[in-house]
């Protein structure tokens, strides 16, 4: 066995981000959005174009879903869906004649668009922190798939002053599997490492989801049907880790051959 390939990538900090890249990000999904608007109003009109459509796509539908979320047995039940089924089907009117003016330039389509920037680009935080972005930051992920590629001097530019690495990578999948396989370690990575850092900065546990999500990993990393003959899957993996030096939360890579 030969470990020719070792490295740690910390998930990024807030810090590490551009100081521009959220406002950016965030002004393209504003401004899509309103470019949009004409044909979103476009197509709901075309589904519901009158009351009648309403009532049968919105409102019945509504009344039979909520209908399974209260207890038949609670003594106000027949008066809760009563009330409910009255009003949503008055809201057919409502919809119907302010639905244009909605979706007008400067109306609640608009409004709603910038007041909920702010919290788009909360959310969208933690998958640039582990993604970053390919014209100003590469995050742990894309920094993980370079290395199992074997991509050593795009990995070279791209790596961080706080980025641990050892060695010159090699590519780990055979050429049939590698774009298969990479892309789903890639989407492996992102669900864990948002899942587990969200857990952590909420002060919950998290150790068992990185035992769960590192033995998803194991099965395509260290798959023999999916890695090259060479490569030593006792000692090759892709995992998660904490790492209580710095308080991060890292993907470790190793890479071994035979």
């Amino acid at each position: 066995m030969a470990v020719v390939f070792s490295a740690r990538f910390p998930v990024l900090e807030d810090a590490d981000l551009p100081t521009d890249l959220k406002d950016k990000i965030g002004k393209d999904w504003h401004d899509t959005l309103r470019y949009k608007r004409e044909k979103i109003i476009t197509n709901l009109k075309a589904v519901i174009p009158d009351e009648t459509a309403f009532k049968e796509r919105i409102a019945d539908v509504a009344y039979a879903r909520i209908g399974a979320v209260f207890n038949p047995n609670y003594p106000k039940y027949k008066r809760i869906m009563r009330r409910f089924r009255a009003k949503i089907n008055l809201g057919a009117d409502d919809f119907i004649k302010n639905v244009d003016k909605a979706f007008e330039a400067g109306g609640a389509f608009d409004q709603g668009v910038y007041q909920n920037l702010d919290k788009y680009k909360e959310n969208a935080t933690i998958t640039w922190r582990c993604m970053g972005d390919k014209d100003k930051i590469f995050g742990p992920v894309p920094k993980t798939i370079l290395a199992l590629k074997g991509m050593g001097r795009v990995l070279d530019k791209v790596k961080l002053a706080k980025d641990s690495v050892s060695g010159t990578p090699i590519a780990i999948f055979k050429p049939e599997h590698e774009t298969r396989i990479t892309s789903i370690v890639d989407q492996i990575l992102m669900e864990g490492l948002n899942v587990i850092v969200l857990s952590k900065e909420a002060g919950l546990d998290y150790d068992t989801l990185i035992s769960d999500y590192n033995a998803i990993l194991d099965s395509y990393v260290k798959n023999t049907a999916f890695v090259r003959d060479n490569i030593d899957t006792a000692n090759t993996f892709v995992h998660i880790a904490y790492d209580a030096s710095n308080d991060w939360i890292v993907v470790d890579v190793q890479e071994a051959t035979k």
